[in-house]
């Protein structure tokens, strides 16, 4: 049994992630899909990435480093690792030192965790969706 069975049985039939597209990748394609949360991984794997309902969220097929988007890295030696936006600057991704999921905002720079995993994220966000 998978992480994500339900939402997959599901997809195809009206849901926020129908357009999701499943990514495939090489562990050693990207330096920060080395050992990210197996939940995350399952969900790209299984689900895919792409937006989120009508432009209500966007799902990267990969890590993104916050330097690359916000020209400084934002919580020090950890990093923060983006995985998705919200279309309106609000990224969400995990904090490199405890993989919990945080969100940064895109005037203040602030980074606040928001939720343990990225299960946790992902459900939530879906149901917001719906």
């Amino acid at each position: 049994m998978s992480t994500y069975d339900d939402l997959a049985a599901k997809k195809g039939r009206g849901t926020p992630f129908d357009g999701l597209v499943a990514v495939e990748f090489a562990a050693d394609s990207n330096p920060f899909m080395l050992n990210p949360p197996k939940d995350y991984i399952d969900f790209l794997l299984e689900i895919g990435a792409g937006e989120l309902g009508n432009a209500s969220y966007m799902i990267y097929s990969g890590l993104i480093e916050s330097v690359e988007l916000y020209g400084e890295d934002l919580a020090g030696a950890g990093g923060v690792f983006l995985f998705g936006d919200d279309f309106q600057g609000y990224c969400t991704g995990f904090r490199g030192g405890d993989w919990k999921v945080v969100e940064v905002d895109p005037v203040s720079k602030i980074i606040e965790e928001i939720f343990p995993t990225f299960q946790d994220f992902i459900r939530d966000k879906i149901s917001q969706i719906s």
